[in-house]
């Protein structure tokens, strides 16, 4: 569906300096049909990444393939066809403050000068209904809640039955509660249309609500790239491993004693699918005899895979630690070790 090869982004700088490097080297694909999250801190180059993507911004270099097409090359007539079959969703929605919802989702049907009256009229009445605002259509924005008017860009965005969904940020102007309903909405749209998604946020709930991929940037660069169960539970690279710790349950300060006592060892368990909730840790204490406290514990969902992930904790030699820990790992769960430096 999309894949991004080699590219970069550079701006002029003021006066006579060296240029400022926004992107370096980025390498993406992205499948049809999937939601593909990019994730990073501000100023990391995410807006940039996601505006190249419909040449609102134009790269420096490199290549952008969309179905096949290298889209880098697109300018009049190709550039405009390219814009209709890629929607975009805003972070502050940018309606259109003196036209109404109906007014605005049919303005880019208007714009593409494709359709009929009663063409663009139905459309919009099935976009309506899909995002949940079919009472809502005579009233401005001005007269609408902030998720409300979130789902009016986004029946905005889908007008034109676009190919690609991009979302810049479009659930950090919401409180947590509307937050979740956009996601299960692109969530929704995404599963009934088979629609291809990518969206770029600073929080990793997000990413794991509904992402199936998810890229990690920081300073313009690509630091890392995996499925999001995989990113999640085992992140390698300092900026994945502070953006899933604001995300997480486990409090690692029980470490201030873990080398004190060489017979203490600390184990943190991570679960995936159906193991979440079997009683492995019962019967891995029955069968080896040795003692296993949970000190702490989180059970959730990384879209629709189950997970779950434990700080454990063992009183016994060093052999038996490791004994428990390979009847673990058979058992299907991953195991860190964890001590005052860290985990392992």
């Amino acid at each position: 569906m999309l894949r991004i090869e080699q590219l970069g982004k550079q701006y002029k700088s003021q006066g006579k300096g060296q240029a400022v490097v926004a992107l370096n080297d980025i390498n993406l694909e992205v499948s049809k049909g999937q939601i593909f999250g990019i994730i990073g801190r501000s100023g990391a180059g995410k807006s940039t990444l996601l505006r190249t993507l419909n040449l609102l911004e134009r790269p420096s270099q490199g290549r952008i393939w969309m179905e096949g097409e290298d889209i880098t090359t697109f300018d009049g007539q190709q550039l405009h066809n390219l814009r209709q079959r890629i929607g975009m969703v805003f972070q502050h929605f940018n309606l259109l403050y003196a036209k109404t919802v109906v007014e605005n989702i049919a303005f880019p049907l208007k714009l593409s000068g494709k359709y009929t009256v009663p063409e663009i009229n139905a459309r919009v009445a099935e976009l309506l209904e899909l995002v949940g605002l079919q009472d809502q259509g005579s009233k401005y924005p001005s007269q609408l809640s902030g998720g409300q008017k979130q789902r009016v860009g986004i029946a905005r965005a889908l007008a034109n039955y676009p190919h690609l969904l991009l979302c810049d940020e479009a659930t950090s102007a919401l409180d947590p509660e509307t937050t979740q309903a956009i996601l299960r909405l692109l969530l929704d749209i995404n599963q009934k249309l088979g629609l291809t998604i990518v969206l770029i946020t600073h929080e990793m709930q997000v990413i794991r609500t509904i992402c199936d991929k998810v890229a990690v940037i920081d300073a313009g660069e690509i630091v890392e790239l995996g499925d999001v169960v995989d990113v999640f539970l085992h992140p390698q690279h300092a900026v994945t491993q502070s953006l899933v710790a604001e995300n997480q349950a486990l409090d690692l300060s029980v470490l201030e004693r873990s080398d004190q006592d060489p017979d203490r060892h600390l184990l943190r368990l991570s679960y995936v699918g159906s193991s979440t909730h079997e009683p492995i840790i019962t019967r891995i204490a029955a069968q080896t005899g040795i003692d296993i406290a949970i000190l702490q514990g989180v059970i959730g969902r990384i879209k629709d895979t189950p997970y779950g992930q434990l700080l454990v904790e063992l009183h016994s030699t060093q052999a038996q630690s490791h004994s428990v820990e390979r009847l673990l790992l058979n058992a299907g769960v991953s195991v860190a070790r964890i001590n005052a430096g860290g985990v392992h």
